[in-house]
């Protein structure tokens, strides 16, 4: 029997331009075929999928089983189906979006899309997602085509690099088998590309759309286009195919917020005790971010069941970051020769206690503000070749790869301070929600208002390479029971780098007013809606292309040398990182009835991590080559029992690590700013504590590593039931739970600088015990049931749910590991409900996702903690096209519809021995209000 595939006139461009897989998936037969098994991320999945479809000699998915069977193929029903067949073929826990789904998506970085999928938590700015955790963690690998990647020093590739239009499907794996990629902890992350020979022939496909960002006020083009073709020759089948994208955004994202240190001075007049932030800040977050991406492929098929390939893909990332910040210190400048307090508080209100809700400060410190100039830019390439063949009972795939990944960032911060002190009238968001300030007597759009602080000015530089090479091999056994046996070896070499230097001039104590500086000025946009922005919308400051145009001027208008600052040699390290993995797996299956059928494995890995770098103790620096060996072994098993044709359950047992990142383990101090802190005019160097007015309010950021970082390694059980209703529906629920050992959380923790300052370092720290236990529902359909009218038929439901319970002990060296806290960014709830029609060649899709509350931040400032929660949120997203001819497709996009803003709140928690003690402070954090975009545009295909 032959199948033909047809593709009908939707809005879906490349509804079929899949990998092998899931090609062959979209055809998956409603009752899977006796002992048939798919691995998608394994050594030979499209064999173990041409099996599944081939063997579907059910009458009811064959009516026409003497014949030619057409399978109708449309958009988003068609996307359902696949996705079902992914899903309910797998060994492994999977859920996944393929390509005709994700191209009527709203979404441009992947990121986006893998928010829509059950157990995917996201955290978002810039317009767009950045953060992905899947079930509550970070820590999953991220392949392409099977193969590991990742950008520069780092252990992955950040989702959003990926543009949607780029791919053939994202699938999240969920649960593990012995002959996946190791290192991740939750899982894994495979993105699939477009093959020649998922083609018919000659196809040329892309899109082109427009971007309007409205907060930015800016439209920006994006595009991507596909051609390909295979041929019959002499030497067998050839196919070659180039996919080119182009993405990118201006965002703007507009943010008031109080500090996160709660000041308690005694004010004047009247010597009365108070309770309130010492600083309030208003920024904007504005950048143009763009990702060019080409990725190619080579096919080569000498004879049946042996193929070559050769694939090559680059990935750029390119971020022009114009932030900028307006601060204005709440605290006292102190007293006079003659001990009068120069700074008074009047309409002073106050909230529970002696907790500040709004006041007015006469002359506190001036304000100061910074306007950013960042330029980073990643290139990322992987090439690879390989070759698989498929016997009638003995498979073998090899592949070798190589990765080249470099970032450089250049940093450039135009500091201001106000020319003198002024009036701020300020409210603290205790009774409105919101902080906001005003401030009396200047203008901010005014060059006469300010003087030049200083000229911040940083160089980064981070490079990652790696070989991996594999080879899998798998028997077909021919017994009932024991049915396959898989094998295979994996190596990888890789090596990472990182450079940092940077250096600081600081010129306030010259005076020198903004004229007398070489660059050019404007007053810039606010991204604030009409009701917001504390009166200081926007404000004069230099403006991005000028201090990056003047920077060799301005390095020598503050006295720096020429060329960029020399790296630090205490934020320099290198590592260099071996493993060696193999594994062993059998497939079972049993029973006729009920059937049964999973896989027993057990994955070894050995590695060894060589680290240089400097450790800092106060002004000492001592170089550190530390050498690391461990091996981890990664037993899994799984089984799906088919209690009916439609539904089936499964249970799996896994263990999985995930190592460090290599710059988590860099021991050396990267000190930043310096809140509220004052410099002596003559020698530009921060005042000792005993001469700054601010006192103990001067409060250094920094970050650091730890060379002491252990691998995360957790235990995992899992369970899923699923019933499938149709071709396009499904019903699933899942419980999980993962008991963790050395997760890695960033905590901040108190230090003391040489001018005897607290220095708040962010550290990351191997916590004690922990677990993430939660449970997942999902409900898929098309509404194909009998009884219904043809036009109820057209619709359609795309719904899932998750809940995590997620908490690790806190480490010992901040508490002790027994105490149990909740894991930072993880929310306890997560939703998607999408409602779906599509009929006629009119296609549209509204979606809503939301993410409950979660913890952002925990600090210890010892004997007190601070926490930062952020509140939970929804979004709306829009997606709609309309077929004009049969391969030419309009579409439009809204994303953000609702813009509701992101909200955060501080808690400050005295310790015992705190005055406070019992009476905590709660006060809004920050209110962010995010980009949303509308687009429109045009698919194409012939």
């Amino acid at each position: 029997m032959r199948r033909k595939l047809v593709v009908l006139a939707t809005s879906s461009v490349l509804a079929l331009a899949t990998s092998p897989s899931l090609a062959q998936t979209a055809a998956s037969p409603a009752t899977p075929p006796e002992g048939a098994q798919t691995n998608i991320a394994g050594s030979t999945p499209a064999a173990a999928q041409d099996a599944a479809v081939t063997n579907d000699q059910s009458p009811v998915n064959n009516p026409d089983a003497e014949g030619t069977q057409d399978i109708v193929v449309t958009g988003l029903r068609q996307s359902l189906r696949s996705a079902q067949a992914i899903k309910r073929n797998s060994v492994q826990q999977v859920d996944s979006i393929v390509a005709s789904d994700i191209g009527k998506l709203p979404d441009v970085a992947l990121s986006d899309t893998a928010a829509r999928i059950p157990g995917v938590q996201v955290d978002r700015s810039g317009g767009e997602a950045n953060r992905v955790l899947i079930r509550g963690l970070p820590d999953f690998a991220t392949t392409y085509n099977g193969r590991e990647i990742f950008t520069a020093e780092s252990r992955a590739v950040a989702l959003q690099d990926f543009p949607a239009g780029a791919i053939a499907a994202i699938e999240v794996f969920k649960t593990t088998t012995a002959d996946m990629v190791e290192g991740g902890l939750a899982g894994e992350v495979n993105v699939r590309s477009r093959k020649p020979f998922d083609f018919d022939g000659f196809e040329v496909a892309g899109s082109a759309w427009g971007q309007y960002q409205t907060r930015s006020k800016d439209l920006t083009p994006n595009g991507n286009l596909l051609v390909t073709d295979r041929w019959d020759t002499g030497i067998g089948e050839v196919g070659a195919l180039l996919n080119f994208s182009y993405t990118s955004l201006h965002y703007l994202d507009s943010t008031q917020s109080n500090t996160d240190f709660i000041a308690a001075p005694t004010i004047q007049p009247g010597n009365a005790a108070a309770r309130f932030p010492d600083i309030q800040r208003i920024t904007f977050g504005e950048g143009r971010r763009s990702r060019p991406s080409l990725n190619g492929a080579l096919q080569w098929r000498p004879q049946p069941g042996l193929e070559f390939y050769a694939e090559g893909l680059w990935q750029g990332f390119r971020n022009k970051v114009s932030d900028r910040e307006t601060s204005v210190p709440l605290y006292s400048r102190g007293t006079d020769a003659a001990g009068a307090p120069l700074t008074t508080y009047t309409d002073v209100v106050y909230g529970t206690g002696n907790v500040v809700d709004r006041a007015t400060v006469v002359n506190p410190n001036r304000p100061e503000g910074f306007q950013g100039a960042t330029y980073g830019k990643t290139d990322t390439y992987q090439y690879a070749v390989g070759g698989k063949y498929d016997g009638d009972a003995f498979h073998l795939s090899a592949d070798i790869a190589r990765t080249a990944s470099t970032f450089t960032n250049s940093i450039f911060s135009f500091d201001t301070a106000y020319a003198a002190p002024t009036t701020v009238a300020f409210d603290t968001g205790l009774t409105s929600g919101t902080p906001s300030f005003t401030l009396a007597g200047v203008d901010p759009a005014s060059a006469s208002t300010y003087i030049f602080r200083g000229f911040f000015d940083r160089q980064q530089i981070a490079r990652g390479r790696d070989w991996q090479a594999r080879v899998d091999g798998s028997w077909d056994t021919g017994n009932d029971i024991l049915t396959k046996i898989e094998a295979g070896f994996r190596y990888v070499d890789r090596n990472a780098r990182y450079e940092d230097g940077d250096r600081y001039a600081y010129v306030e104590g010259q005076r020198l007013p903004l004229s007398a500086v070489p660059v050019s000025y404007a007053v810039g946009p606010s991204g604030f809606p009409d009701d917001a922005g504390n009166g200081l919308r926007r404000y004069y400051t230099p403006t991005y292309g000028s201090i990056r145009g003047n920077v060799d001027a301005l390095r020598a208008f503050v006295g720096f040398p020429e060329g960029a600052p020399p790296p630090n040699p205490a934020a320099t390290y290198r590592s260099n990182e071996t493993s060696y993995a193999g594994y062993g797996q059998v497939r079972y299956a049993f029973g006729t009835g009920i059937r049964v059928d999973g896989a027993i494995g057990v994955r070894v890995v050995a590695t060894t991590l060589d680290l240089t770098g400097t450790s800092i103790s106060g002004t000492t620096a001592t170089p550190i080559n530390a050498t690391t060996k461990y091996t981890d072994w990664l037993p899994n098993a799984s089984a799906r029992i088919r209690l009916t044709d439609t539904l089936q359950l499964r249970l799996s047992a896994t263990k999985t690590r995930s190592r460090p990142g290599f710059g988590q383990y860099n021991p050396a101090v990267n000190a930043g700013s310096i809140p509220g802190c004052e410099f002596d005019p003559v020698t530009s160097q921060i005042l000792p504590a005993s001469q700054n007015p601010a006192g103990s309010s001067c409060i250094r950021n920094g970050s650091s590593g730890n060379p002491n970082l252990k691998p995360l390694k957790s235990d995992n059980y899992d369970i899923s039931l699923e019933y499938y209703l149709s071709r396009s529906g499904q019903i699933a629920v899942a419980a999980f739970r993962r008991d963790l050992n050395g997760f890695i959380s960033n905590y901040q923790v108190p230090a003391t600088d040489e001018n005897g300052y607290t220095l708040n370092i962010t550290t990351p720290f191997n916590s004690g015990a922990g677990r993430i236990q939660g449970a997942e529902a999902l409900f898929t359909t098309f509404l194909d049931f009998d009884g219904l009218p043809t036009w109820a038929k057209a619709f359609g439901i795309d719904a899932n749910v998750t809940y995590l319970d997620a908490k690790t002990g806190v480490p010992g060296e901040l508490g002790g590991s027994i105490a149990q806290t909740p894991i930072l960014g993880v929310s306890k709830w997560t939703y998607n409900i999408a409602g779906i029609y599509e009929n006629g060649g009119f296609s549209t899709r509204l979606s809503y996702n939301y993410r409950s509350g979660y913890r952002s931040t925990l600090q210890f400032r010892a004997p007190d903690t601070f926490t930062e929660n952020v509140r939970g949120i929804g979004r709306l997203d829009l997606s709609a096209s309309y077929d004009i001819v049969k391969n030419l497709t309009l579409t439009a996009d809204w994303t953000n519809i609702l813009a509701k803003p992101y909200r955060s709140d501080l808690t400050y928690t005295y310790g015992p021995a705190s005055p406070y003690a019992g009476a905590n402070v709660t006060l809004p954090r920050a209110i962010r209000y995010e980009e949303s975009v509308v687009s429109a545009g045009v698919r194409f295909r012939f």
